[in-house]
C-alpha cells in the first residue's frame, strides 16, 4: 500500500480540525444540558432526602420540586448513551488528528501551508517596495 503524500495527509488534518470544530459546539450544548438535567436532579433528591415531607397534602413546591426531579433525572438517564458515544467521538477524532500531526511533523515541514512570498514585495536596487518586478519604475 503506497503512503499517503503530505499534502494529503494536511488536507486530512485540516478537514479532522473542521469537523472538530463543529463537533464541540453540538457536544456542549449536549454536556450542558445533560449537567443542567443531573444538578436538577440531585437539588432534588437532596431536598427529598434532607428535608421532611410533609405529612399534610403536598404543596405546590414540593410538587414541583418532585416533578423537576423525576423529569431530570429521566432526561439524564436518557442522554447518558448519546454522551458516551459523543465522548468517544471525540476521543477518536483527537487520536486521529494526533496520528496526522505526528506524521507531518516526522516530513520535517509544518504541518500549515507556508505561504510564499508574492512578487510585487520582492524589492530590487532602484525598484521601489510593492512594485511588480516586470514594471518599469
Amino acid at each position: 500500500m503506497l503512503e499517503a503524500s503530505p499534502r494529503w495527509n494536511r488536507q486530512r488534518l485540516a478537514v479532522l480540525e473542521a469537523v472538530d470544530f463543529d463537533l464541540k459546539r453540538v457536544f456542549s450544548v449536549l454536556y450542558l444540558v445533560s449537567a443542567t438535567s443531573a444538578g436538577i436532579y440531585m437539588a432534588g433528591w437532596l431536598r427529598l432526602n434532607l428535608m421532611e415531607l410533609p405529612v399534610a397534602p403536598f404543596t405546590y413546591q414540593s410538587v414541583l420540586t418532585v416533578g423537576l426531579s423525576v423529569v431530570a433525572g429521566a432526561l439524564f438517564a436518557l442522554l447518558l448513551p448519546a454522551i458516551a458515544l459523543a465522548l468517544g467521538v471525540e476521543r477518536r477524532l483527537q487520536r486521529r488528528m494526533r496520528q496526522l500531526d505526528k506524521t507531518a511533523h516526522a516530513t520535517g515541514k509544518h504541518r500549515l501551508i507556508a505561504v510564499q512570498s508574492l512578487p510585487n514585495l520582492q524589492e530590487a536596487v532602484g525598484v521601489t517596495h510593492g512594485q511588480h518586478h516586470h514594471q518599469k519604475p
